[in-house]
């Protein structure tokens, strides 16, 4: 039975049972790669740099406060941000990627999709109401007609 690791930066290897850090990408003992759920830095600095308006990006890096990007979108500071974002995250040193985001645990997609979807229904009730307001006036054609003179 391998040791239990002596604190919360200490992981087990997935393959040998080895104690290593939670950082780690190869388990010293065994070789084997730990990285489960790496995050790509061009996918990251993609949807920064075309969706990071709406936080879609912070979403993909498993951070739930991309909704906050999501509230804020009609003000256009998040798009700045995520401009900012995309070019950090494009040119950032692999290594501190790996460090940073390599090793997420878990996704926020699902807050995403909630997010999405209460967006939809806000823009179909603003619609709805915008629609519903303009009462149907009939149109007064009398001023059309001419006069025949007899």
């Amino acid at each position: 039975m391998p040791s239990q690791p002596t604190d919360a930066t200490q992981v087990y290897c997935r393959y040998c049972g080895t104690s290593i850090g939670h950082l780690d990408n190869l388990c010293p003992a065994c070789n084997a790669e730990q990285n489960l759920k790496p995050r790509s830095q061009l996918v990251a600095g993609l949807l920064a740099l075309f969706l990071g308006g709406l936080g879609v990006h912070r979403f993909y890096l498993g951070q739930w406060w991309g909704i906050f990007y999501f509230l804020l979108c009609w003000s256009g500071v998040p798009m700045l941000i995520a401009l900012v974002e995309a070019v950090a995250f494009l040119t950032a040193d692999k290594q501190h990627w790996k460090s940073r985001y390599g090793h997420t645990d878990g996704s926020s997609w699902f807050i995403a999709i909630v997010s999405l979807g209460l967006l939809f229904i806000f823009i179909v009730l603003i619609a709805a109401a915008l629609i519903g307001d303009t009462p149907a006036t009939p149109t007064d054609f009398s001023e059309l007609l001419l006069e025949r003179p007899d």
